[in-house]
C-alpha cells in the first residue's frame, strides 16, 4: 500500500495549478492520479488519522506510571494575630513573652513517588494502549483499502457508461443511416412511405435510451466527485481516462487464502481483539495481588526571630528541613474470597475469551469459502466475456451484410432492424461482462483485504 499512500501532496498541487494557469476548463485523471486525490481529500482519513495520534498519545501516557512523579509545593502564610507566649514570673524569675511562630512563615516540600511493583498491572495497561494503537493504526489502513476500491469501482463503472454511451451513439448514427438509405430508396420510387415512417420511427423511439445513457454517465461522474470530495465549484471539470479491461490475478488459491488471512482487515481484527481480551483477562487476574509505592518528602520550614516574630528567610537558623521516606502496600484482600467479584469477572472473561477464539475460526471459514466462489464467478465472466466477444464479431459481420443488401433492396427495413438490435445488444453484452470481471475482481480484493492484484 505505501506506493498508493505515499503519492505526494506535490503532485497534486502541480496538476491543480497547471489547470488553473492554462485556464483549462477540465482536468483529466487516469485512475492513479484519481486514487491519490481520494486520498488527499478525504475527511475520514483525517479523522482516522487522528484517531491514531490520540491513541499513540495513550500509549506515552501509560508508560509514563514507570516513572517517578516529582512534585514541587510552597505554601506562604500570613497570620494577623501575634504568635506568642504570655509573660511570666516563675520563682522570682521573669519571663519575658516570646513569639513561638512566624507571622508570615514560608514552607517548601518536594515530594517523589514511585511505584516498585504492580505484578504485572502496569506493564499490562501498557500493553493495552498498544494493542489501542495497533487497532487505530490498522482501523487507518483499511479505511485507505476501502476507500482505494470504492474509488476504482467508481471509476470504471464511470467508464462503462462511458462506452455504453459510445454503443448508443453510433447505434442511433446507424438508425438515421438506415434513414437516409430508405429516404433515397423512396425518392427513387423503389419503397413505399412505410419505409420512411418506419426508420423515421426507429430513430425517434431510440433517442430516449441515448438519452438515459447521457444521464448514465453523469450519475456515474457524480458518484466519482463524491470519493473524491471534489465540488463543482472549484472551478473545472472533470474527465477521467481509461478503458475496461480484463487483467489476470496471477496468485493461486492457495495464496489468495493466505493473503487473507494475513491482511483481511476483519481478520486481523478480530485477533487484535483477541489479544487485547487476553491482555485483559490477566489484568482481572492480576488485581487481586498487591500494588507496592515507595515515597520520599523533603521538607523545608522558613525561620524566624523569637523575640519580633519576623520572618528570617536569609542567614543563619533561616531554615529547617526535614527528609522523609516510606513504602505503602495496597492489597485487596476480598479477592481471594471464591465468591469475590474478582473471582466471578476471571471465569466471565475467560468463557468470552473462548467465544472470541470460536469466532475467529468461524470467520476464517466464511473468508476462504467467499473466496472460493469468487474465484468461480471470475472464471465464469472471463468465459462469457470470450463469447460474447466472438458474438460482437459475428453480429457486427451480420449488420455489415445487412446494410449492403438492404442498400440494395435484397432485404426489408425488419430484417436491418433485427441485425442492428443484435449488434447492440452484443456490444452491451460484450461491455457488460468485462464490468462484472472487474467487479468480481475488487470483490476479491475486499476479500482478500488489498487493494490491487
Amino acid at each position: 500500500m505505501c506506493k498508493v499512500f505515499k503519492l505526494t501532496n506535490a503532485f497534486l498541487f502541480i496538476v491543480l495549478a497547471a489547470a488553473c494557469c492554462l485556464q483549462a476548463e477540465t482536468l483529466e485523471l487516469n485512475v492513479e492520479e484519481a486514487v491519490a486525490l481520494g486520498l488527499q481529500n478525504s475527511t475520514t482519513l483525517k479523522t482516522k488519522l487522528i484517531a491514531v495520534n490520540a491513541a499513540r498519545a495513550a500509549v506515552r501516557s501509560s508508560r509514563a506510571g514507570f516513572y517517578p512523579t516529582v512534585t514541587l509545593g510552597t505554601v506562604y502564610t500570613h497570620y494577623f494575630e501575634e504568635q506568642k507566649t504570655s509573660a511570666m514570673s516563675v520563682n522570682g524569675f521573669d519571663i519575658p513573652s516570646q513569639y513561638i511562630g512566624s507571622t508570615d512563615p514560608l514552607l517548601f516540600t518536594l515530594d517523589l513517588n514511585q511505584t516498585l511493583t504492580t505484578f504485572g498491572q502496569l506493564k499490562d495497561s501498557v500493553k493495552i494502549s498498544e494493542q489501542n494503537l495497533n487497532l487505530a493504526q490498522i482501523d487507518l489502513e483499511e479505511e485507505k483499502r476501502t476507500l482505494i476500491v470504492s474509488i476504482k469501482r467508481a471509476f470504471y463503472l464511470y467508464i462503462l457508461t462511458r462506452e455504453v454511451l459510445k454503443v448508443q451513439e453510433e447505434t442511433l448514427d446507424f438508425r438515421k443511416e438506415r434513414l437516409e438509405i430508405a429516404k433515397k430508396r423512396f425518392s427513387s420510387g423503389l419503397v413505399p412511405d412505410y419505409e420512411v415512417l418506419s426508420a423515421e420511427t426507429d430513430v425517434e423511439s431510440f433517442r430516449p435510451d441515448l438519452i438515459s445513457a447521457e444521464n448514465q454517465v453523469q450519475f456515474a461522474l457524480l458518484a466519482v466527485k463524491d470519493l473524491l470530495n471534489v465540488e463543482d465549484e472549484e472551478g473545472f471539470d472533470l474527465k477521467l481516462m481509461g478503458d475496461l479491461h480484463v487483467s489476470e490475478i496471477g496468485l493461486e488459491k492457495s495464496e489468495l487464502i493466505e493473503l487473507a488471512m494475513e491482511n483481511r482487515y476483519d481478520i486481523e481484527q478480530y485477533r487484535k481483539n483477541l489479544r487485547l481480551m487476553e491482555i485483559s483477562n490477566r489484568v482481572t487476574r492480576n488485581q487481586k495481588l498487591p500494588v507496592v509505592r515507595g515515597f520520599v518528602q523533603y521538607q523545608a520550614q522558613s525561620g524566624y526571630d523569637s523575640a519580633t516574630g519576623r520572618a528570617r528567610y536569609v542567614g543563619e537558623d533561616s531554615w529547617d528541613g526535614d527528609l522523609t521516606a516510606g513504602v505503602s502496600l495496597q492489597w485487596q484482600l476480598s479477592g481471594v474470597f471464591p465468591w469475590s467479584r474478582e473471582n466471578a469477572d476471571i471465569v466471565e472473561a475467560s468463557l468470552d475469551l473462548e467465544g472470541m477464539r470460536l469466532g475467529l475460526k468461524s470467520l476464517e471459514s466464511s473468508v476462504k469459502l467467499k473466496i472460493e466462489n469468487l474465484l468461480l464467478q471470475i472464471e465464469e465472466e472471463k468465459a462469457k466475456i470470450a463469447s460474447r466477444n466472438k458474438g460482437v464479431e459475428l453480429a457486427s459481420k451480420l449488420y455489415g451484410s445487412a446494410r449492403e443488401r438492404y442498400a440494395k433492396g435484397f432485404i426489408s427495413s425488419t430484417e436491418l432492424n433485427e441485425s442492428l438490435i443484435t449488434l447492440n445488444t452484443a456490444r452491451l453484452g460484450y461491455l457488460e461482462s468485462i464490468y462484472s470481471y472487474m467487479e468480481a475482481r475488487f470483490d476479491l480484493m475486499d476479500a482478500v483485504g488489498v487493494y490491487h492484484f
